[in-house]
């Protein structure tokens, strides 16, 4: 990634994103809520937010929610 495109994915981050390291550590629990067809996003908005902006995250998660659902 380059600097200017490493910028542009900065400024483009939400204020409430939680980050790579919480989103990774809460992601069991986040999946478990949507598996449970509760609102994952309502509870952990940050992760939400996170997910929107992170491919590397969001990865993880479909893989996780795609394990999990099988």
């Amino acid at each position: 990634m380059s600097a200017r495109s490493s910028l542009s994915a900065f400024l483009r981050t939400e204020p409430d994103d939680a980050g790579c390291d919480k989103t990774m550590s809460l992601m069991h629990v986040y999946v478990e809520l949507i598996l449970a067809g509760l609102d994952a996003a309502k509870r952990y908005p940050g992760i939400a937010a996170h997910l929107k902006g992170c491919e590397g995250c969001r990865n993880d998660f479909e893989g996780l929610l795609a394990a999990l659902s099988a």
